[in-house]
């Protein structure tokens, strides 16, 4: 029934056109649309040249799908115009179903409203490791109903924006530089004095680990198995994993070579992101 409708509409389309020059009307609606896409491809590479560096990766990839979105627009407006279609009583019609589709799917449009406050607020952006629950990853893309993330074993993972806006996120690598916390315990009889000043040389002997902020040191409590300490080292985010390494192994070193006991409570870096590098892309 839908196949005999569509055949009646474009035979009444093209009953009055002669052949030649239903061809030609083609191929000239084709060209066009051609020039449409030349032009708007021609208009982003240029655009993009001048946004270099200046856009975020998620704002260039938004621009980048605004330009292609509005050449798909005006083809398709062009060719109704050409084949004599009005356009607006489909636009209407469109906007109609558009209403209707909404409060079928109101899922989807709370996902599209929470999209355009997480657009606006910018909580994260492309490229960024974020924990949304329990779940962190690279930020692969920001949409309008969802963001797409890379896990760390190279996950794909696809969260609605509502639970984002709904659940608290946590971005590892918004700022520069992070803290590495070593924690563990020696025993009482050992100096105290004597663990600080080691710990302050190994940092200050580590390239990896920051002048400003300087390290604390911070003894953090007393129990029958000794004195717990906390020594807490700033670094560049993108060398975790040298730091961690060299200065645990330093550490490692000096304890032996001092003959300092201890037990380790908690090796970890602060707010996540302990787990190693994500997948290469």
């Amino acid at each position: 029934m839908d196949g005999q409708v569509i055949t009646n509409f474009f035979s009444s389309l093209f009953a009055e056109t002669h052949p030649a020059e239903l061809v030609k009307r083609l191929v000239t609606i084709a060209l066009t649309v051609l020039f449409i896409f030349v032009v708007f491809n021609l208009l982003k590479i240029i655009t993009l040249k001048v946004t270099k560096g200046k856009l975020t990766e998620h704002r260039t990839l938004m621009l980048r799908r605004g330009i292609l979105y509005a050449a798909w627009i005006i083809a398709v407006l062009f060719v109704f115009k050409s084949l004599g279609i009005d356009s607006s009583a489909i636009l209407g019609a469109a906007g109609i179903a558009g209403v209707a589709i909404g409060f079928a799917a109101q899922t989807s449009m709370s996902n599209v409203i929470s999209g355009l406050f997480l657009l606006s607020e910018k909580p994260c952006e492309v490229g960024d490791v974020i924990t949304v629950d329990t779940t962190t990853g690279v930020v692969l893309s920001i949409d309008l109903l969802s963001v797409k993330l890379r896990t760390f074993d190279n996950l794909f993972i696809r969260i609605p924006n509502e639970t984002i806006i709904r659940t608290n996120l946590t971005n590892i690598t918004r700022f520069p530089i992070r803290r590495l916390e070593v924690a563990f315990t020696v025993p009482h009889r050992e100096s105290v004095d004597r663990v600080r000043a080691l710990l302050f040389a190994l940092a200050e002997k580590n390239t990896f680990c920051l002048k400003n902020p300087a390290p604390l040191f911070i003894i953090t409590g007393l129990d029958t198995n000794g004195v717990n300490i906390g020594f807490y080292i700033w670094f560049d985010k993108s060398k975790l994993l040298d730091l961690k390494n060299s200065f645990l192994e330093s550490l490692l070193i000096a304890f032996k070579e001092n003959d300092i006991m201890f037990s380790a409570q908690r090796v970890a870096v602060e707010g996540g992101l302990d787990a190693g590098p994500p997948y290469p892309a």
